[in-house]
């Protein structure tokens, strides 16, 4: 007679693939500043970071001329609770899980309003009880961004990026997406301290294998203030529509509060909750999860 522990584990690995594909992309959602798949929310002052400067603090473009540093290195390691590990719609278990990240990003403007970027990153997720959801996921992906100051500002972004998956243990690969992401969004500078960002993006993907493939199609709002000269603070929200090749379709909804303390310039720790929200036209799909976390991250940048 199996134990409930042993039927727990099976549970958990009969739905491992397509979780881990989903967690990959879930941990893109509870990041305030990639929810839109682009460059993330800027004032009228500041160059755009690139999706891998996570939490490296704001890069102010200075009135005085200051030595270009278009290369960073960057490496994070952050833990996290989940209150449904496997995104499962009934018997929801919770697991922590710790992600490493380590990537290189190149960014400059090519001309006075447009930007380009271009990242690599290699992650790794790693479970505490149910080892079977353990995955590493490459990144790599460049885009544009163009910001049309005519048309109220408006920054309009082009991506393209690619993303491999593999097996935790046995780095066998079960997963590998290639999206191209086009978007708009409309930043509302409130003060030097605080702004107000709405936008919309699509991802349109295509993968191997195709059952978890998907277009996404959504509008987000975000929050960001400067607590402090050191302290600063997002709060997000996202809706979009999941369409997958297979005629299931998911409305699906993310929170997201996080809070940075730059110890340095080239340290900074973060601390975040998210609550994510999947309504399906495939019940089974249907699932709700809460993550909260912290995480220490590094750059340097040349």
């Amino acid at each position: 007679m199996l134990l409930p522990q042993t039927l727990l584990a099976q549970n958990v690995a009969q739905t491992a693939a397509s979780s881990r594909v989903e967690q990959a992309e879930r941990f893109r959602l509870e990041t305030p500043q990639q929810q839109n798949g682009l460059l993330p929310a800027f004032a009228l002052d500041q160059a755009p970071p690139s999706p891998g400067d996570l939490d490296l603090g704001e890069q102010v473009i200075l009135r005085r001329r200051e030595k270009q540093t278009p290369f960073k290195l960057f490496a994070d390691v952050s833990g996290f609770y989940t209150s449904n590990a496997a995104l499962t719609d009934r018997s929801a278990h919770d697991d922590f899980f710790l992600v490493a990240q380590v990537g290189v990003t190149y960014q400059t403007r090519i001309a006075t309003d447009l930007y380009a970027e271009a990242t690599v990153r290699q992650a790794t997720f790693r479970y505490a009880r149910f080892d079977e959801l353990d995955f590493d996921s490459l990144n790599a992906g460049a885009g544009l961004t163009y910001i049309a100051r005519p048309l109220w500002g408006l920054a309009f972004s082009m991506r393209y990026n690619f993303n491999r998956l593999t097996d935790g243990s046995q780095h066998d690969e079960f997963f590998r997406q290639h999206t191209l992401t086009v978007g708009v969004q409309k930043t509302f500078e409130l003060s030097k301290a605080h702004y107000v960002y709405a936008g919309y993006s699509s991802i349109f993907g295509w993968g191997v294998p195709v059952a978890p493939e998907r277009d996404e199609h959504g509008i987000y709002l975000g929050y960001h203030a400067n607590l402090s000269r050191s302290i600063s603070a997002d709060l997000s929200y996202r809706i979009a529509l999941f369409d997958y090749v297979h005629g299931r379709d998911d409305w699906n909804q993310n929170l997201v509060l996080a809070v940075k303390w730059d110890v340095k310039r080239w340290l900074s720790i973060s601390a975040s909750a998210s609550g994510g929200f999947n309504r399906s036209n495939h019940e089974v799909f249907n699932y709700n999860v809460f993550t909260g976390g912290v995480g220490v991250f590094c750059t340097i940048a040349f």
